[in-house]
Protein backbone atom coordinates (compact mmCIF):
# COMPACT_ATOMS: atom_id res chain seq x y z
CA UNK A 1 0.00 0.00 0.00
CA UNK A 2 3.02 2.19 0.77
CA UNK A 3 4.00 2.56 -2.94
CA UNK A 4 0.85 4.28 -4.49
CA UNK A 5 0.32 7.44 -5.34
CA UNK A 6 -2.51 9.46 -5.96
CA UNK A 7 -1.55 9.99 -9.66
CA UNK A 8 -0.47 6.36 -10.34
CA UNK A 9 -3.15 5.33 -13.17
CA UNK A 10 -3.39 2.02 -11.35
CA UNK A 11 -7.04 1.02 -10.80
CA UNK A 12 -8.40 -1.83 -8.80
CA UNK A 13 -11.69 -3.82 -8.35
CA UNK A 14 -14.06 -4.12 -5.57
CA UNK A 15 -12.42 -7.04 -4.51
CA UNK A 16 -9.39 -6.34 -4.04
CA UNK A 17 -9.94 -2.73 -3.02
CA UNK A 18 -11.40 -4.09 -0.09
CA UNK A 19 -8.55 -6.28 0.60
CA UNK A 20 -6.16 -2.53 0.69
CA UNK A 21 -8.88 -1.19 2.79
CA UNK A 22 -9.62 -3.58 5.03
CA UNK A 23 -13.43 -3.77 4.73
CA UNK A 24 -16.10 -6.04 2.75
CA UNK A 25 -17.06 -5.16 -0.48
CA UNK A 26 -20.54 -4.04 0.94
CA UNK A 27 -19.18 -1.31 2.74
CA UNK A 28 -17.01 0.09 -0.32
CA UNK A 29 -20.84 0.26 -1.99
CA UNK A 30 -22.19 1.34 1.40
CA UNK A 31 -19.53 4.31 1.34
CA UNK A 32 -19.33 4.90 -2.34
CA UNK A 33 -23.27 6.16 -2.04
CA UNK A 34 -22.61 8.40 0.49
CA UNK A 35 -19.29 9.89 0.19
CA UNK A 36 -19.44 11.48 -3.42
CA UNK A 37 -15.62 11.86 -3.32
CA UNK A 38 -15.98 7.77 -4.78
CA UNK A 39 -16.33 7.83 -7.67
CA UNK A 40 -15.11 3.74 -9.09
CA UNK A 41 -15.37 3.86 -13.10
CA UNK A 42 -18.05 1.31 -13.87
CA UNK A 43 -17.26 -1.31 -16.91
CA UNK A 44 -20.57 -2.04 -19.30
CA UNK A 45 -21.10 -4.82 -17.08
CA UNK A 46 -21.23 -2.93 -13.39
CA UNK A 47 -17.74 -4.31 -12.37
CA UNK A 48 -16.42 -1.40 -10.56
CA UNK A 49 -12.80 0.05 -10.51
CA UNK A 50 -10.96 2.05 -7.63
CA UNK A 51 -8.38 4.13 -8.62
CA UNK A 52 -5.55 5.53 -6.80
CA UNK A 53 -7.45 8.39 -5.82
CA UNK A 54 -10.05 6.56 -4.70
CA UNK A 55 -8.26 4.39 -2.69
CA UNK A 56 -7.07 7.44 -0.91
CA UNK A 57 -10.25 9.31 -0.15
CA UNK A 58 -11.56 5.42 0.90
CA UNK A 59 -8.51 5.10 3.82
CA UNK A 60 -9.39 8.73 4.83
CA UNK A 61 -13.09 7.53 4.88
CA UNK A 62 -11.87 4.55 7.18
CA UNK A 63 -9.11 6.43 9.75
CA UNK A 64 -12.03 8.99 10.12
CA UNK A 65 -14.90 6.48 10.86
CA UNK A 66 -12.99 3.88 12.35
CA UNK A 67 -10.00 5.68 14.38
CA UNK A 68 -11.01 9.22 14.73
CA UNK A 69 -15.21 8.34 15.77
CA UNK A 70 -16.89 10.62 13.44
CA UNK A 71 -20.47 9.39 12.14
CA UNK A 72 -21.16 8.64 8.21
CA UNK A 73 -22.69 12.23 8.45
CA UNK A 74 -19.85 13.95 10.58
CA UNK A 75 -17.52 12.36 7.92
CA UNK A 76 -19.59 13.39 5.21
CA UNK A 77 -19.51 17.34 6.84
CA UNK A 78 -15.80 17.24 7.66
CA UNK A 79 -14.85 16.50 3.97
CA UNK A 80 -17.26 18.34 2.05
CA UNK A 81 -15.62 21.87 4.67
CA UNK A 82 -12.34 20.60 3.54
CA UNK A 83 -13.41 20.29 0.19
CA UNK A 84 -14.73 23.61 -0.34
CA UNK A 85 -11.43 24.85 1.76
CA UNK A 86 -9.24 23.40 -0.59
CA UNK A 87 -11.48 24.75 -3.42
CA UNK A 88 -11.50 28.29 -2.14
CA UNK A 89 -7.48 28.25 -1.65
CA UNK A 90 -7.35 26.71 -5.47
CA UNK A 91 -9.46 29.79 -6.54
CA UNK A 92 -7.36 32.09 -4.71
CA UNK A 93 -4.10 31.08 -6.32
CA UNK A 94 -6.04 30.75 -9.30
CA UNK A 95 -6.87 34.43 -9.18
CA UNK A 96 -3.71 35.62 -8.18
CA UNK A 97 -1.79 33.94 -11.28
CA UNK A 98 -4.09 35.46 -13.66
CA UNK A 99 -3.96 38.95 -12.13
CA UNK A 100 -0.15 38.48 -12.08
CA UNK A 101 -0.26 37.31 -16.12
CA UNK A 102 -2.49 40.61 -17.18
CA UNK A 103 -0.37 42.83 -15.12
CA UNK A 104 2.59 41.09 -17.06
CA UNK A 105 0.80 41.24 -20.49
CA UNK A 106 -0.29 45.13 -19.69
CA UNK A 107 3.44 46.07 -19.09
CA UNK A 108 4.61 44.08 -22.30
CA UNK A 109 2.06 46.20 -23.93
CA UNK A 110 2.73 49.06 -22.32
CA UNK A 111 6.87 48.87 -23.66
CA UNK A 112 5.80 48.08 -27.07
CA UNK A 113 3.65 51.13 -27.10
CA UNK A 114 6.82 53.38 -26.16
CA UNK A 115 8.90 51.87 -29.01
CA UNK A 116 6.93 52.18 -31.64
CA UNK A 117 6.07 56.05 -30.69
Amino acid sequence: MSNLKVDDNSFFTISKTAKIIGVQSHVLRFWEKNFHIINPKKSLSGRRYYSSKDIKNLLMIKKLLYEEGFTIKGAMNFIDKKNNESNQNANENLNFKLNRALNLLKEGSNLIKKNLI
